[in-house]
């Protein structure tokens, strides 16, 4: 666990900071640029602030709402380098998630053979020109990468996308990055700790996360499992093993069904209503009545209904 170093500070000894602080969102707001990674659904970010500030984003829902999907729709449209640590699926399923997305081509299609090899890479290349700045560090073999580790990458995704050169890239090098973590149980439960009981990994898996993102000044995305009481329910304490994840986030993000309804379609029949709630907010009102979303599993796609 990386842990902060910082001694205690008088009041008159934050006024440079504060100060550093308020020129910050004062250029933002006067040049129109984003304070930091956003998710790219308007009234979700609007509510956060305008966008994903420091610190810890917990995401749950019941299996197969598109936690995953949602949260590299984010991590692809954040207009900042992110980086998506996979404990769960290969970096290869994810880019192809990410082309359906992109192309419109339907992921069943892409994973046919009905499209030759070149075609695919065709695809994928039209993608990659859309999506510059996301990068994939595969958790899914082997020990997960540690806090330490996680630190590294996120240093190395910062400086590849400075290395793209273009104006836009040096100017998103700057911006503070968005990591997202896929599963966090998963990942936890891949770290090097030892005959540790699933508690203890969790607690010190999201502590060194909350560590990390305070030490890095970056927005942590985490997607968490229900627990079996909250699986139909969802809410702000939700989340399986541990009332740390509420206790150390920023926000916690709850995607649901409507009223609880799991089959819940619009009339075109192609996609999912769902709802994002947010049941935790520091940074504005919470939002339990959540934002209507339109989830299309075939385009990996979410949008604003």
């Amino acid at each position: 666990m990386i842990t902060p170093t910082r001694g205690p500070r008088i009041l008159a000894d934050l006024l440079a900071d504060l100060e550093a602080d308020a020129e910050r969102a004062h250029q933002q707001r006067l040049t129109g640029r984003m304070g930091g990674p956003v998710t790219g659904l308007a009234p979700i970010d609007s509510a956060l602030g305008g966008y994903l500030a420091e610190g810890l984003h917990i995401l749950h829902g019941a299996p197969g709402t598109g936690k995953t999907a949602l949260a590299l729709q984010i991590a692809a449209t954040c207009g900042a380098p992110a980086l998506f640590v996979t404990a769960e699926m290969p970096p290869t399923e994810l880019l192809r998630r990410i082309v359906a997305r992109v192309t419109g081509v339907f992921l069943g299609r892409l994973k046919s053979g009905e499209f030759a090899p070149a075609d695919v890479v065709a695809l994928a290349r039209k993608t990659i020109e859309t999506v510059p700045y996301l990068a994939i560090l595969d958790a899914t073999t082997g020990p997960a990468p540690s806090v330490v580790d996680l630190q590294t990458s996120i240093e190395s995704v910062r400086n590849l996308v400075a290395r793209l050169g273009t104006p836009d890239a040096i100017e998103a090098a700057m911006m503070p990055c968005l990591m997202v973590i896929d599963s966090g149980h998963a990942w936890a439960a891949g770290l090097d700790m030892g005959g540790a009981s699933e508690y203890d990994r969790l607690n010190a898996a999201i502590g060194g996360l909350h560590d990390l993102a305070r030490m890095m000044g970056i927005p942590v995305l985490i997607t968490a499992e229900r627990s079996r009481a909250a699986m139909a329910t969802g809410g702000q304490n939700a989340a399986a093993g541990t009332r740390t994840w509420e206790y150390r986030a920023e926000t916690v993000l709850d995607l649901s069904p409507p009223d609880g309804d799991k089959n819940t379609l619009t009339p075109s029949g192609g996609e999912r209503r769902l709802v994002l709630s947010i049941h935790k907010n520091r940074h504005g009102p919470p939002l339990p009545a959540g934002t209507s979303l339109d989830w299309h599993g075939a385009l990996q796609r979410f949008r604003i209904r």
